[in-house]
């Protein structure tokens, strides 16, 4: 891995200097916000350098999801309705992943087949879009930038949470994307902030943010851990989806009402959507009996297709069995093994995040004349 580079300059002062010379330049920023702490911090910083430059207000988009942990709306509401801010509350009613539900792994965001199990209203100021995937939120028909310039999405992603981001940024050369869909170019203007120098930023600027990072914190959520998201996207989420459910005992049983599993996750946690390997059997024999002999059609087609690409793989280069546990890193890098394999496709991949020869799993499979993402799908 390459070693840090130290500039001398604080990653504050960075970031600012990154945006003031976007708008310097006359280029339209659009910030990518989800009520989390990442985007509210890059939200922040836009207003302090559109402010220099005398480029306010800041624009941003959202994409409601229906559901969220508590008080994260309130929040974005709060930020919607301030002066320096210009910011486009989108709702597309389009799928989320569920993980906790095998049979159906996607709910629909204020599914017209059951207002009645919503569990909030949406807002009245609302925009509704047809598009389903999270890239048309930033695009020139809804933000068109000035002759000449370009359009930039401005993401809150930071390489300290994951190695995959910091590759990412590697082959970015930078913290500029080339042009993408639309010809939109994404910016990461914290991508070298830590988890301290965000936490730093709120406190010594008394900035607004997402009050259940506080709640979780105190019910035991260390802060490296404090993540807002869908808390139906991933299994990760169990612990806090449990933890939730302490501290909003109202939310929870509108969501446990209106989402198949939640309620066996949160008390179980994520062993309620892992797959059990019984005592005497290899993750050979677990894989094909829990994600093709007994599980749901969709996943065990899935499971057959990654089965068999994979092995075809492994026979190209080795001799060996496919190893059982620990992985072959030459087939498919930590996925390399029936028990890595047996792990992610338990729950059928949908997004192919995992295995991403596999193809997403539309809309309209599990709804017809739901229709299909156009293009990569994302919570």
């Amino acid at each position: 891995m390459a070693q840090r580079e130290y500039l001398g300059q604080t990653v504050f002062d960075n970031s600012i200097n990154r945006l003031r010379e976007l708008y310097r330049e006359g280029h339209r920023l659009v910030v990518s916000f989800s009520g989390g702490k990442d985007s509210g911090i890059i939200l922040e910083l836009c207003i302090i350098a559109a402010t220099l430059e005398n480029r306010l207000p800041v624009d941003a988009v959202m994409r409601d999801e229906e559901i969220m942990i508590p008080e994260t709306y309130e929040y974005c509401e709060r930020v919607y309705n301030r002066p320096e801010v210009n910011m486009k509350w989108l709702i597309a009613k389009q799928p989320v992943i569920n993980c906790f539900d095998r049979e159906n792994p996607y709910f629909w965001v204020f599914d017209d087949n059951c207002p009645e199990k919503w569990v909030r209203q949406p807002p009245s100021f609302a925009t509704y879009i047809n598009e389903q995937s999270i890239f048309h939120m930033t695009i020139p028909e809804r933000f068109p930038p000035a002759e000449g310039k370009d359009l930039y999405a401005v993401i809150g992603i930071r390489t300290q949470e994951s190695k995959g981001r910091f590759y990412g940024l590697r082959s970015m050369k930078g913290h500029i994307s080339k042009p993408r869909e639309f010809g939109v170019r994404n910016v990461w203007p914290i991508y070298d902030w830590s988890d301290g120098d965000v936490w730093k930023a709120i406190a010594e600027n008394k900035w607004d943010y997402n009050k259940a990072y506080d709640v979780l914190n105190r019910l035991g959520v260390p802060k490296n851990r404090l993540r807002i998201a869908p808390p139906t996207q991933s299994p990760a989420g169990a612990d806090t989806l449990g933890i939730a459910a302490n501290a909003y005992p109202m939310w929870f049983d509108k969501v446990s009402t209106r989402l198949n599993g939640v309620r066996a996750v949160a008390k179980f946690g994520k062993k309620a959507v892992s797959p059990i390997r019984k005592l005497g059997e290899t993750w050979q024999e677990t894989y094909h009996r829990e994600c093709i002999e007994q599980a749901p059609k969709w996943i065990a087609e899935r499971a057959i297709e990654a089965r068999d690409s994979i092995l075809a793989t492994h026979k190209r280069h080795s001799a060996v069995p496919f190893p059982d546990v620990v992985p072959c890193y030459t087939c498919f890098g930590s996925m390399g093994s029936w028990k890595k394999m047996t792990e992610a496709l338990y729950l059928g991949d949908p997004f192919a995040m995992k295995f991403i020869h596999l193809k997403v799993v539309e809309p309209e499979f599990f709804r017809e004349g739901a229709g299909k993402w156009g293009g990569k799908p994302s919570f």
